[in-house]
């Protein structure tokens, strides 16, 4: 395989895992700031 192809290859395998990344980063983050909200605001008791 020449140099190109290989530079092909680690780009592609660099977004998979960027992408990845990404969004559990952020799922974990929004669950984190969501927990985090419940407890500085508990429910009203009516």
């Amino acid at each position: 395989m020449s140099t190109i192809e290989w530079t092909v290859i680690i780009g592609g395998l660099t977004a998979i895992a960027w992408v990845n990344w990404y969004f559990f980063l952020a799922q974990a983050v929004t669950k984190n700031q969501a927990q985090n909200n419940a407890e500085h605001h508990p429910a009203s008791t009516r």
